[in-house]
């Protein structure tokens, strides 16, 4: 057969998943098995693989999927739940709510600073659903809330949970993690300084939004942007969404708060130089309740801990050398060009977040049963999710191992050659599209970026960060981040008429992101 023909069967996978998952609306815990099967299958009739080298890729798979990355997304979902459970997010959202009186500023705030913070630690859907909810309660309409939460729900992804993605490619190339969020750092950079621009915009309902908000929106990306950027040069993926969302929140109240521009302060009324939509937006609702220091200490305890114990261990070489001795180094593949996979028993983002929760649930003298009761809630209710999750992470590792990865990358490097790198990071986000997850999207096409930028010459680094990168994108598009927003309330079979308008925009961001990449770093 021809190379066309072999690159066709390597795309039917992913044509599945595009087609069960975007155009059928098939359930991920069925439409990814599927799609897992029709790669075993190829693999077998195609590319001549023995069923003893197909069944040590699914377990390798299944095992990188089980650990770091169900476990730091099962903990993070636990460590949101039981800060629920308590009165604890009541709490951050109240604090939230009463820092400023300008639609704009609490949508900067809310979406970009608060939502940001949830990706870093939570993720898979947080970040539109309770940001957006806050939105709805101060007064922004259903539609606008999930618009301005889709879209900064972009530039935090490549180092939420703690740094998931950018490990998660890591382990599917090969690549070094901190040299890869060091290039990502460089890709989103542009797009982290124009979020926040387009997201007053939306707030505003136009460009005569920005009227007043010009240096504030800058602070607000700047404070997003420079400790992103910092961080992942000199200490590697796991910290800067975190710093760099709490930064943002902290700059956006002080300069929402000083920063006057409009005549008599963008605090002067509460929708100053914003066209009121009084169709859909509701009037600010009433002050939010007054917290003192010590409720809210409590209610964000979880988080700095969580904020410590990441410190402490990745920045003290003696803490974090004896806790990397908790290791185990294996390879599961059974053939060629396997790599081994290290199991970090103690040292990796999941066992931090569950001792966080536990050392806060400690402190305060809950009841270790509710905990407990909250854990196995979560776990039960994520059957499918992580049916969903192994499947697909199984496919890509079949994929890569069977040699249909590396067909899709053959075959592109020799359609665009050089030009290659120009189109990258739209793999990347089509991805995201298809998976709603931007740490799957490394895992379904991390392998092909390297391999092709190998191929033509270029930097694998470079060219990989920019799925990633590309990636983050895509999370305006997702179907499965569109689905999350409608549980806001009100959207019923409005889902074409939000993907109209984010297309729109991811466009543009797509194409920040493929010229930076095809010039390089």
């Amino acid at each position: 057969m021809n190379e066309t023909l072999y690159f066709i069967l390597a795309l039917i996978p992913i044509a599945w998943l595009a087609i069960s998952l975007c155009v059928l609306r098939w359930p991920g815990h069925i439409a990814c098995p599927i799609g897992l099967a029709a790669a075993a299958a190829l693999t077998l009739l195609f590319w001549n693989d023995s069923v003893y080298l197909l069944g040590t890729s699914v377990l390798e798979g299944v095992a990188f999927a089980a650990w770091p990355i169900l476990l730091v997304v099962l903990a993070a979902i636990i460590l949101f739940r039981y800060s629920e459970a308590v009165g604890d997010m009541e709490i951050i959202r109240g604090v939230l709510s009463g820092a400023s009186a300008d639609r704009r500023v609490l949508a900067l705030i809310c979406a970009w600073g608060f939502g940001g913070f949830l990706e870093g630690v939570a993720g898979f859907g947080t970040p539109v659903l309770i940001p957006g909810a806050i939105l709805v309660a101060l007064g922004f309409s259903p539609m606008k809330a999930v618009l301005i939460c889709l879209v900064a729900n972009t530039a935090p992804t490549p180092f939420a949970q703690i740094g998931i993605p950018a490990i998660t490619l890591s382990g599917v190339t090969g690549l070094d993690a901190a040299a890869l969020g060091a290039a990502v750092a460089q890709q989103i950079l542009i797009p982290s300084l124009l979020l926040p621009f387009l997201i007053v915009v939306i707030a505003g309902d136009g460009v005569k939004a920005l009227k007043g908000m010009i240096p504030v929106t800058l602070v607000s990306g700047l404070s997003f942007a420079v400790p992103v950027f910092a961080l992942a040069f000199f200490m590697g993926p796991e910290l800067p969404t975190l710093v760099g969302s709490v930064s943002t929140i902290i700059c956006t109240v002080i300069a929402g708060r000083r920063l006057r521009h409009d005549g008599g302060g963008i605090n002067k009324t509460p929708i100053e130089g914003v066209a009121a939509d009084s169709s859909q937006d509701l009037p600010i609702q009433a002050a939010a309740p007054k917290y003192g220091a010590p409720q809210v200490l409590n209610a964000c305890l979880p988080f700095i801990l969580l904020f410590a114990l990441v410190l402490l261990t990745d920045r003290i070489p003696a803490v974090h050398d004896a806790l990397a001795g908790f290791s185990t180094k294996t390879a599961i593949y059974g053939g060629e060009g396997a790599y081994p996979l290290t199991f970090n028993w103690i040292l990796t983002p999941g066992i931090m977040i569950l001792a966080a929760v536990a050392v806060s649930c400690a402190i305060r003298r809950h009841s270790p049963r509710r905990l407990l009761a909250t854990a196995g809630r979560v776990v039960a209710e994520s059957r499918n999710m992580m049916i969903t999750v192994v499947s697909i992470i199984a496919m890509a590792k079949v994929m890569s191992y069977g040699g249909m990865t590396a067909e899709i990358a053959i075959w592109l490097v020799a359609a665009l050659g050089s030009f290659y790198p120009l189109i990258a990071p739209m793999i990347g986000m089509l991805g995201t599209f298809i998976t709603g997850s931007d740490t799957t999207s490394c895992v379904l096409f991390g392998g092909l970026q390297s391999g092709a930028a190998t191929a033509i010459g270029a930097d694998p680094v470079w060219v990989a960060a920019s799925n990633l990168s590309g990636a983050s994108i895509g999370k305006m598009l997702s179907p499965q981040s569109i689905a999350v927003g409608l549980g806001i309330g009100g959207l019923d079979g409005m889902e074409g008429a939000i993907l109209k308008r984010t297309f729109r925009y991811s466009l543009a961001f797509i194409a920040i992101i493929c010229v930076v990449t095809f010039v390089g770093p």
